[in-house]
């Protein structure tokens, strides 16, 4: 008999209990159309357990630096501050160790070019010559034979050029031409600046002229603010007010603040007058000064570029000479004419040689290499293998010592102690330095309690420990807040079991999202585990099942098909059929059935309405609400969710006697 060990108590009293009630209501009434039905679909089914345990406190971990000896030279953290997993703690000079990687990596780089020379002049030989290879080594040697005729045609030019001296003698002219020219350019004067110094001249003149407007202005006026334009403003609109409420108000006769308001508007007017001829004077003061300063700027820019113009003509006189007295000397000098002809001379042997070469490679390559030149290359090959082995190795080598000067969190935690400063070494530190001396001798101290990620602890009986796995997800529950729920994740199933009270239980291990802050080392905490889950299967709700002798099934509505009698239908007529074969044998039936009519011990015509009959099923994965159905039904079918009452009668009355038939109960109390 199938056991459900997940969530299987929740389901016992809600199913256990709650299917009597239910039947009970139904009772009296044996009808279809009475009765709740539930349309067989397609959903997601999670399994979990319930099991309890306790938040527990952080693990602390002492860091040290391994193997460097360098000083430290960054500790990013201090006391108190919340680390990441992978966070630099400290750092120590690192020079001399990125030098060595430096080194390492290009020693890979030169053993591995090394190693694939080998392999490809180890491959090249065994292969021997292809047609490729021999057609490449005759374009060699037409492009040798090329160049080869090439340079003796340039030394034939230059014999001819050593011997005709007209073109040195055109250098020579043509030099002292360019150098007339750029004497000439030197010589001409640019007339920006002229240009430039008269409009400095009239903008100073115009800007002596607005000063002595603004100082007229000024002795005209005196200081007038904006301030006290604003007051005058103010007054005469505030005099206008006092006009417009005395007119408005319906009094008769002259009205008394006029004059007053006439006075205040004359004088506002005036005070604006002046500041406003003031402000237009210190403006055109103002323009005129940055024109002045503009000017100013203009002209040194002018004479700037004119020195500039005659420096680079002076340079150009400079270097036509010097081109017209190298020009003179080479004319004068046969020496370089001999070295010219005599490189082409050179050339032409070189070419020669390189000619040779190419038709010696062609003789080689159209020979097979000898046993001995492979011996020689595989030879080759193995040595240049065994120094790429050992360049990697020194290379990992140098990348660990390099590792070893950074100092990373090995988990995500809160530092409590930093041992060291900066420009210290770890020794030195590890000793005792201003910072303190750590009980531990470590050079950084961290717990992994944090505002985000506590431990919890859970009990798992025996039962349920094989369905608990490393990943899985949960949720948990403490006293202190019973209606907030906290999620996680199983990180570790101890392997070795404790006994306690004659029960076997084995501990495992969650990390907990605790990002409120709300979970404190030593709470109590209620888990579920989720096991396993799968989506998009056959589902029913568990309250649907039914188990008859030793066989669940559920109740279908409609006509059994012959697959369902041979699986073990139940008809009006009685369970197995009309000889008992489909549940057992004549005497027996299926479960205990008589057989024939089933009436002795189970359910006729009378008791199961028309249209519905039992139907065997096969389960998959359980859940609390929901199981999944592998066999047995199909999508779209109608299954009871509760049975019908004089059914329900019957099983009450098989079920308090005892009968065999029913076996372990149903709707949930399967056993």
């Amino acid at each position: 008999m199938r056991k459900w060990i997940y969530g299987g108590a929740a389901v016992v009293v809600v199913l256990g209990v709650g299917i009597p009630v239910a039947l009970a209501k139904e009772r009296g009434s044996n009808s279809l159309a009475n009765l709740r039905l539930y349309t067989v679909g397609y959903g997601d089914v999670s399994q979990s357990i319930s099991t309890s345990g306790s938040i527990t406190a952080p693990t602390s971990l002492d860091l040290n630096f391994q193997g460097a000896s360098s000083v430290v030279t960054s500790i990013p953290v201090k006391v108190g501050q919340v680390v990441k997993k992978g966070q630099i703690l400290a750092t120590l000079d690192n020079a001399t160790e990125q030098i060595a990687v430096e080194q390492a990596e290009s020693g890979v780089k030169q053993a591995e070019a090394s190693l694939q020379s080998a392999e490809a002049h180890l491959a090249s030989d065994e292969q021997g010559p292809t047609s490729v290879q021999l057609a490449l080594d005759k374009e060699d040697v037409v492009k040798a034979q090329s160049s080869l005729a090439a340079a003796q045609q340039q030394y034939q030019e230059q014999e001819s050029l050593y011997s005709d001296r007209t073109s040195q003698e055109q250098a020579v002219e043509q030099a002292k031409n360019a150098l007339a020219q750029a004497k000439l350019a030197a010589s001409a004067t640019d007339s920006t600046v002229t240009l430039a110094q008269q409009k400095l001249s009239t903008d100073q003149a115009t800007l002596a002229s607005d000063q002595t407007t603004l100082q007229q202005t000024e002795a005209q006026y005196g200081n007038v603010t904006e301030a006290q334009v604003q007051a005058a403003y103010e007054k005469y609109q505030n005099e206008l007010s006092f006009e417009n409420s005395w007119a408005n108000a319906g009094y008769t006769g002259q009205n008394p603040y006029t004059a007053a308001t006439s006075q205040d508007e004359s004088e506002y007017q005036e005070v604006d007058s002046a500041y406003q001829a003031l402000q237009s004077a210190q403006q055109a003061v103002t323009n005129a000064q940055d024109q002045v300063a503009s000017d100013q700027s203009q002209l040194a820019a002018d004479q700037a570029s004119e020195t500039q113009s005659q420096q680079q003509a002076q340079q150009t006189v400079t270097a036509d000479e010097e081109a017209l007295q190298i020009a003179e000397e080479e004319y004068n000098n046969r020496t370089s004419a001999e070295q010219a002809l005599e490189s082409a001379k050179s050339n032409v042997t070189s070419a020669e040689e390189a000619l040779k070469t190419a038709q010696l490679t062609l003789e080689n390559d159209e020979a097979p290499a000898s046993a001995a030149t492979i011996a020689s290359d595989e030879a080759s090959v193995a040595s240049a293998q065994a120094s790429v082995t050992n360049a990697e190795a020194s290379l990992q080598t140098a990348e660990l010592n390099n590792s070893e000067t950074v100092l990373r969190a090995p988990i995500s935690g809160v530092v409590t102690e930093v041992n060291g400063v900066v420009g210290e070494t770890p020794s030195e530190a590890s000793a005792g330095s201003s910072s303190g001396t750590s009980s531990s001798g470590a050079f950084i101290v961290m717990d992994d309690m944090n505002s985000h990620d506590l431990d919890v602890t859970l009990d798992v009986a025996e039962s349920q420990i094989g369905s608990v796995h490393a990943g899985e997800s949960l949720t948990l529950t403490v006293p202190a807040y019973p209606n907030k729920t906290f999620t996680g994740t199983i990180t570790q199933v101890y392997p070795t079991p404790q006994v306690v009270s004659n029960v076997t239980e084995f501990t495992v291990v969650g990390t907990v999202s605790n990002i409120s802050g709300l979970l404190k080392p030593g709470m109590t905490a209620s888990a579920d585990v989720q096991t396993d889950s799968v989506t998009h299967v056959l589902t029913i709700p568990a309250i649907a099942l039914q188990q008859v002798g030793s066989v669940e099934g559920v109740y279908v509505e409609g006509k059994p098909s012959k697959t369902a009698f041979a699986t073990g239908g139940f008809s009006k007529s009685g369970f197995g059929g009309a000889s008992g074969a489909a549940g057992g044998s004549a005497k027996g039936g299926f479960g205990g059935f008589a057989g024939a009519s089933g009436a002795s011990h189970g359910f006729t015509n009378k008791n199961l309405p028309a249209g519905v009959y039992f139907q065997p099923v096969q389960l998959g994965l359980q859940g609390s609400y929901l199981v999944q159905v592998t066999s047995g039904l199909s999508a779209g079918e109608k299954i009871l969710l509760t049975l019908p009452g004089k059914t329900a009668s019957a099983l009450v009355a098989s079920q308090s006697s005892g009968h065999p038939f029913f076996g372990g109960g149903f709707g949930g109390g399967r056993g």
